[in-house]
């Protein structure tokens, strides 16, 4: 049996556009003699649309395009994935088509989505004769006790995922941007096909392609890994073209630290140099060193780049304060004085973006906002934050990432810290640049990984057990908890305090900021937080245990 397996690039919400491309890949399987054709969960309307599920007019429109599909099922079976919308229940499903017969398998409901918002459940699934073959339509990674799984998928890139296909199984997953609200995801694609415990298929990751396997092959192709660094390209460059219209100038503070200096590079390789824009925004207190990083950065990628310092617009913003409402900003604590000049950078990067046309990117990373390590309508602002589900660890690693791309160092390497097993060696530790010898007060590698991992596969209770009963001491963080002083009780204590203190009340400027591309399942966008603060319950009752030891 010879099968059309499509890894798609889904338009969200273009229905016409998606299904003008679906017919056209049936013409190109029925001239290649294919008995059946495959594509992704959702390839109709795309997946993550929100409560535009909840419009029926919309519904319906959508639901009609299976019918256009039917029609195509003549000469060939056909596979694909949409919504059934009968008396306003609306379904999730996959379709079987042929000589206009269908099939239908309805999804099951998924935790980390809102599919029980809008979709109703039936777990029935029946076997499908064809061609002397019997196949079951599955979602995502499910599998039946059948001759061949047919799974249809929509499945965002995670860091640290199983890839591997299981069973007999034709897999076919979407490829390209999706959003809603403010969680922007990147379908990775990696269709391929399992028959008896071989791989004989396996499509590029972050690619649309259209392959023809013959299920009797016995020649097994070589296993691949998706990467960060495609899917972050990916996502931005589908961002920018879905929303924006793939051409208006992006404008990028470069500060020269890690985190402005990984975004233009992303930027710049997802886009170009023409459309990248960069602006360095000095006060009294930036370094000659942070200021060159960001210039020879600037010429490495080939970007626009201005420089120059906004001390005039500090002191005019401080005179007025003063003169008009009666505040001496210079008498008071440094974090008024911090933010002022935060602002003022966002004010001046809003103002070139005014000028050109064009829209800010974000620069903070996934510690900062879930530390509300950043100023409201100063950093914080932007169209999209391409690193903002990364940890500054993971920005190391995807700094070496860049530079081997582009084949020069793009990413300043003062930037990046040697670690050994003494600690850290820092050339350039990591810094705002707000006020003098200012330097940022995370305990990198530490907090990374709480960031990472707490409230996702870590609870706070598995958390200060491992430490209160000893067993966290066989772990790797072991040795961050030593370096930083943390096999200290109170110290640990202390510090752990602070960190879900700060996080909790920082929840308001998490609300506010921008559209977070997301590369884990569980992000900082999609979680549902109150602004109250709760009892701390399994804190303090554990705090209990730990300090007297």
């Amino acid at each position: 049996m010879k099968v059309a397996v499509v890894t798609m690039h889904v338009r969200q919400g273009k229905c016409e556009e998606n299904v003008s491309y679906m017919k056209q890949m049936i013409q190109r399987a029925r001239e290649a003699q294919a008995d059946l054709i495959v594509f992704p969960q959702n390839a109709v309307s795309g997946y993550r649309l929100g409560d535009q599920w909840l419009d029926e007019d919309w519904c319906r429109y959508v639901d009609s395009f299976n019918d256009e599909l039917v029609a195509e099922s003549e000469d060939i079976a056909i596979v694909w994935g949409n919504i059934r919308y009968r008396n306003r229940r609306r379904f999730n499903a996959a379709f079987f088509a042929y000589q206009r017969q269908t099939h239908m398998r309805v999804k099951r409901n998924t935790p980390f989505t809102d599919d029980a918002r809008y979709f109703e459940e039936n777990p029935i699934n029946s076997a499908i004769e064809y061609k002397d073959h019997v196949f079951a339509l599955n979602f995502g990674r499910e599998i039946q006790l059948t001759d061949i799984n047919i799974n249809l998928d929509a499945a965002m890139f995670t860091l640290d995922q199983d890839v591997s296909l299981k069973g007999n199984v034709i897999y076919a997953n979407a490829v390209g941007m999706q959003n809603s609200g403010k969680e922007v995801v990147v379908m990775q694609g990696g269709s391929g096909v399992r028959i008896a415990k071989k791989t004989i298929y396996q499509a590029d990751w972050f690619q649309e392609e259209m392959h023809i396997v013959e299920l009797s092959e016995t020649k097994e192709a070589l296993p691949s890994q998706p990467k960060l660094l495609d899917a972050l390209l990916m996502g931005i460059r589908d961002f920018d073209s879905q929303v924006f219209g793939g051409r208006v100038p992006w404008i990028v503070g470069m500060s020269g630290g890690l985190d402005s200096s990984v975004t233009a590079a992303l930027l710049c390789a997802a886009l170009g140099k023409e459309r990248v824009y960069g602006y360095n925004i000095a006060t009294q207190h930036n370094s000659s060193t942070t200021i060159s990083n960001a210039a020879k950065e600037a010429q490495a990628l080939g970007i626009h780049y201005k420089e120059g310092n906004m001390k005039s617009l500090i002191q005019a913003s401080a005179e007025l304060l003063r003169q008009e409402y009666g505040y001496d900003v210079e008498e008071m604590p440094s974090l008024v004085m911090e933010n002022l000049q935060a602002r003022s950078r966002g004010y001046l990067l809003s103002g070139f973006a005014g000028i050109l046309g064009g829209v800010v990117v974000n620069n903070g990373n996934k510690v900062e906002t879930a530390l509300g390590y950043c100023t409201l309508y100063g950093d914080s602002i932007g169209a999209l934050s391409v690193i903002g589900d990364l940890t500054k660890v993971q920005l190391f690693d995807l700094s070496a990432a860049l530079n081997d791309r582009f084949g020069k160092e793009v990413i300043p390497c003062n930037l990046l810290p040697r670690v050994h097993e003494q600690g850290i060696d820092w050339e350039m530790p990591p810094s705002a640049e707000l006020k003098d010898a200012q330097l940022d007060p995370m305990k990198w590698f530490y907090h990374d990984y709480l960031i990472e991992h707490l409230g996702r596969d870590l609870t706070l209770r598995a958390f200060m057990e491992s430490y209160a009963d000893g067993s966290i001491w066989e772990q790797d963080i072991a040795r961050w908890l030593s370096y930083y002083g943390l096999d200290d009780p109170k110290v640990f204590i202390s510090d752990l305090e602070w960190l879900l203190t700060t996080m909790a009340k920082n929840s308001f400027k998490r609300l506010q900021l921008p559209p977070l591309l997301s590369v884990h399942a569980k992000t900082l966008a999609n979680k549902k937080e109150a602004q109250m603060q709760t009892d701390s319950y399994v804190f303090e009752k554990l705090k209990q245990t730990i300090l007297p030891m």
